[in-house]
């Protein structure tokens, strides 16, 4: 029962792709009458970040959500996240007050009816039509998610850990930044693994779709599945794929900081098999151990695992025969180009 519910949600998934597509199109079209840098730093981030909003509408799936407002609710906070990704790290721009000011449209996004902040207003370059419509769109669309109230104080906790994050990583002495933020947090994790769960919105995807249940027996305990687990697994793969470009770009790379391959891998590995194992004493377990397939098979899938030789560790992460035929299947959509 468990496989066919995977597969069940696969169709589904796949037949809500030209869905997200088409909203992140809408957001295109109002990001080319931006003023430049800004403009070619939201394009590009919905160019090359459009798998980020493809994977995460798998949470408008979820059961009993509206599919309708989770597609257009999660692209758009994607939207803010991925573009506020390049403003801190595509540009000339090394301010941690900017940086954190921008992201105070996150925390906005997450509260209805929040009053807007010139989110520009450390940052050298502004607009006064993009950012701004896309917060309001997330606070409208989260307006209509009957108990989102409930849900919304695990949403900002997610969120400024995010935020912190993404403040923290991208000044010139980010990494002792990070260090000595991890330090003051009570966990067994390397700081670079608490960091890097701290940098996915997967479990603030989740907690949009728990909103439309009454219930709270539940929240809780996802909750410390995805976060550090989930999430950071989402994150290490990420970076595992992207250590080349990082490396030539000199970009802060959370992979690296493993004292040896064998660490890496073996670490890798253990997020993989904590986050399977951990999904089957979850409400609705077929669901979220497809999202770890699916993880594990996104990534492993791209193109930069076989140029860097790293299909040996992605063949551990996945492990089992379920797995790995996500991992063929995947292979199979991008040379399709439907990923």
């Amino acid at each position: 029962m468990q496989n066919v519910g995977q597969w069940v949600l696969l169709r589904r998934f796949m037949s809500t792709i030209p869905a997200v597509k088409k909203e992140l199109r809408g957001w295109a079209n109002l990001a080319g009458h931006l003023p430049d840098p800004l403009r070619s730093q939201a394009l590009s981030s919905i160019e090359r970040k459009a798998f980020h909003c493809v994977g995460g509408s798998v949470y408008a799936h979820y059961p009993g959500v509206d599919i309708e407002t989770m597609i257009r609710l999660i692209v758009a906070f994607q939207t803010i996240s991925d573009y506020l990704d390049n403003l801190c790290d595509r540009l000339d721009v090394d301010n941690p007050d900017a940086f954190r000011l921008l992201h105070t449209s996150i925390v906005h996004a997450l509260t209805p009816g929040a009053a807007h902040h010139d989110y520009y207003r450390l940052y050298p370059y502004s607009e006064d039509t993009y950012l701004g419509h896309l917060v309001q769109t997330c606070q409208d669309l989260l307006s209509q998610i009957p108990h989102y109230g409930r849900c919304q104080p695990f949403a900002l906790r997610l969120a400024k850990n995010y935020c912190e994050l993404q403040v923290r990583k991208h000044v010139t002495q980010g990494e002792a930044l990070l260090r000595e933020w991890a330090e003051t947090i009570d966990s067994d994790l390397a700081w670079n693994e608490w960091a890097a769960a701290c940098g996915s919105t997967l479990g603030i995807f989740l907690l949009f779709a728990l909103g439309y249940s009454p219930s709270d027996q539940e929240d809780e305990q996802i909750l410390e599945v995805y976060f550090p687990w989930i999430q950071g697994l989402h994150i290490l793969l990420d970076y595992l794929i992207d250590l080349a470009e990082d490396r030539e770009s000199g970009d802060l790379n959370f992979v690296t900081f493993y004292p040896t391959e064998e660490t890496r891998e073996r670490s890798l590995c253990q997020f993989a098999r904590m986050s399977k194992d951990l999904t089957s004493g979850l409400p609705i377990p077929a669901f979220h151990r497809t999202v770890v397939d699916g993880l594990i098979a996104l990534y492993g899938s791209d193109p930069k695992v076989r140029a860097q030789n790293q299909q040996s560790i992605i063949q551990r992460m996945a492990s089992d025969r379920r797995n790995l035929l996500w991992l063929n299947l995947c292979k199979g959509l991008r040379r399709l180009g439907v990923l």
